[in-house]
């Protein structure tokens, strides 16, 4: 039986990376980077046949997205990891061949495999998803040399239970046939 056991402690950077690339590879992201940078380019293309009130709010609407939204995110990472317990206190992970248990002291969670939607692979970690906005943060810091194993197994585990639907097993009276 393979197992992966580490404790984590998420940084407001790490938090900020998942927050980023959450926000800015979704259709809405994209949108708002086109709308940020078609403002700023309307704006230089047809800057002197424009009002002062046009320029300002062109300008005002090309940084929503670019600067603002990227601003925004970083200070609500600072804020979660100092104000939330369950993000500033480390967790304890058990990564298995029967899911993940998460830990921290008395409490406990666990996670079938079934139940993870997907896993998005980056440089330097793996965010395992639950629901569209729900996911654990693995990262390389986190896990040290073990990184490359762990995202391996964890793909395996996703892709071995893609199709399984729990409700079989309990049908036929908790065995697979």
């Amino acid at each position: 039986m393979t197992e992966f056991n580490f404790d984590a402690k998420l940084s407001a950077a790490e938090l900020y990376a998942f927050s980023m690339r959450h926000t800015y590879k979704s259709m809405s992201g994209i949108f708002g980077l086109i709308i940020s940078f078609g403002s700023l380019i309307i704006c230089a293309v047809r800057y002197k046949y424009l009002d002062k009130t046009a320029i300002m709010a062109l300008i005002i609407i090309g940084l929503i997205f670019t600067v603002i939204q990227p601003l925004m995110l970083w200070s609500k990472a600072n804020a979660q990891v100092k104000k939330n317990k369950s993000i500033n206190a480390k967790l304890h992970y058990n990564i298995s061949d029967n899911g993940i248990t998460v830990s921290q002291g008395e409490q406990e969670a666990d996670v079938k495999w079934y139940d993870i939607r997907k896993t998005v692979i980056v440089k330097d970690a793996v965010y395992v998803y639950m629901s569209p906005v729900r996911a654990f943060i693995f990262t390389k810091k986190q896990c040290g040399d073990d990184f490359g194993s762990l995202v391996g197994f964890i793909q395996e585990k996703v892709k071995q239970y893609k199709d399984y639907e729990p409700e079989e097993t309990e049908e036929n009276g908790g065995t697979d046939e």
